[in-house]
């Protein structure tokens, strides 16, 4: 089944590959990667600062959408009276 896809043509490169030599090939690529020191590895100290962070502008931008919704509520509110001159009245 997975050397045949649509219209027959068979999978080429890393597609057409055994499974587990291409975790050998990954695994070599982990290894060099980090005695390079070019890879890194979370630690649960920086996982916990990490998802800190997401929730607080997470619960941070509903908060200031409220806010800005307000703002734009009263000034549509406001905006009318201001337009309209004090002696003239608005035929609603």
């Amino acid at each position: 089944m997975i050397d045949e896809r649509k219209g027959g043509r068979k999978p080429r490169g890393f597609a057409a590959m055994d499974p587990e030599l291409l975790r050998g090939i990954a695994a070599q690529g982990g290894r060099a990667a980090h005695a390079m020191g070019k890879a890194h590895r979370f630690d649960s100290q920086e996982a916990k600062l990490a998802a800190a962070k997401r929730h607080a502008t997470k619960s941070a931008k509903p908060h200031a959408e409220a806010g800005a919704h307000a703002d734009r509520a009263e000034t549509a509110d406001a905006a009318p009276s201001e337009t309209t001159p004090a002696g003239a009245e608005s035929k609603s």
